[in-house]
């Protein structure tokens, strides 16, 4: 397949450089608020990382974070299996607050809706709990609104769309922003648990519009239909970064790979350095399957999705033994050193082995 007829983000209708120019215009004018004269409470870090955290005058800051699942939840319409679409959106939030030093401590839902079948409630709420029980968290409230002007799904009046807030709480001398990285400096990765709910305007494109797969179809190298390999939920981390902490060896930073691939390392840098991937483990077969189905590059896939590794943490070299036996307890996900900090002109992604160096919001070829 030729370049003009691979699969990229872009084409399937979503694009980094429109979300970008978007954003700013927004933030233009959010930002704003910061200097309110009711704004009393000041923001401890910029607008723009992975969850935002108040000082109130307190020991501990109060973290805070709102994301969704996306069309991840279209794949689970079109499958009519919706038993690990609220653990994404549970994943989705709590693993962005781990990425600023907070543990999470409570989450709200937000559910837009026409009309679909009560057990569709049944199924989101009994997989919200399931992810609230993983994170050790309660949902204490949340909305449910009924839209059936604005929401569309595949099936007539079956359309839903599901987000969430979350807080949680940070000690100061815990908060993390990515100023703590020095070169020198040990990356570890932990394993994601397949697509998680990232890409997945990519993903139907290739799936469904480009290929007309089912969800039913069973494919041999998944050893699972297409709609379980893509429907299987979001890892939750929560535990992970408790045991840490209840070690002390809480990491200098954290990045939650999401939407934008391994270019979200790059928001954790404050300073000229390049993140090293020269041990990246093996990518899932998954993966594999998606990029050869759809014919996507390399540098999109390593922009889009993230391809076995769902949480980097940058570790100091003294604690990485102790790091990694702390993880190793806690049995899945693995985790295991991926690569490394060093000083570099600019800040930037690099994979050596792969010949790929990733910059602002792609990647391209060495």
């Amino acid at each position: 397949m030729g370049k003009s007829s691979a699969a990229t983000y872009e084409k399937s209708g979503v694009s980094f450089d429109r979300k970008e120019t978007f954003l700013g215009e927004l933030l233009r004018w959010v930002k704003r608020t910061e200097k309110l004269p009711a704004a009393s409470q000041r923001p401890l870090l910029p607008n723009g990382y992975y969850a935002s955290v108040l000082d109130l005058g307190l020991p501990v800051g109060i973290a805070f974070t709102t994301d969704g699942v996306g069309s991840k939840i279209l794949v689970a319409e079109q499958a009519g299996d919706f038993s690990g679409i609220g653990i994404d959106c549970v994943a989705m939030n709590v693993n962005d607050l781990l990425c600023v030093g907070a543990l999470p401590v409570a989450l709200v839902d937000y559910i837009a809706m026409q009309a679909p079948p009560p057990s569709v409630g049944a199924q989101i709420g009994k997989s919200l709990y399931e992810g609230a029980k993983q994170a050790g968290i309660s949902i204490p409230g949340g909305e449910l609104a009924q839209l059936p002007d604005m929401i569309r799904g595949l099936k007539p009046g079956e359309g839903i769309d599901l987000a969430a807030s979350a807080i949680g709480t940070v000690a100061k001398e815990h908060l993390s922003n990515g100023q703590g990285i020095v070169p020198g400096d040990v990356l570890v990765g932990i394993a994601s648990n397949g697509v998680h709910s990232n890409g997945f305007t990519l993903v139907r494109e290739i799936c469904f519009k480009r290929a007309r797969l089912s969800t039913e179809l069973r494919v041999p190298e998944l050893g699972a239909t297409v709609g379980e390999a893509l429907l299987a939920p979001t890892a939750i981390y929560v535990p992970q970064f408790r045991k840490l902490a209840e070690l002390d060896l809480r990491p200098r930073a954290a990045m939650h790979i999401t939407g934008g691939g391994y270019l979200n390392l790059l928001r954790a840098a404050t300073r000229d350095i390049s993140f090293v991937i020269d041990a990246p483990p093996a990518i899932p077969p998954v993966f594999s399957w998606l990029q050869r189905l759809g014919g996507v590059t390399d540098e999109e896939m390593h922009r889009v999705f993230n391809l076995g590794v769902g949480m980097v943490l940058v570790v100091a070299p003294a604690k990485i033994g102790a790091t990694l036996a702390a993880l190793g307890k806690r049995g899945w996900p693995k985790a295991a050193v991926i690569g490394r900090v060093e000083r570099a002109r600019g800040k930037s992604v690099r994979f050596p082995t792969r010949g790929l160096v990733g910059e602002g919001t792609a990647f391209r070829r060495k």
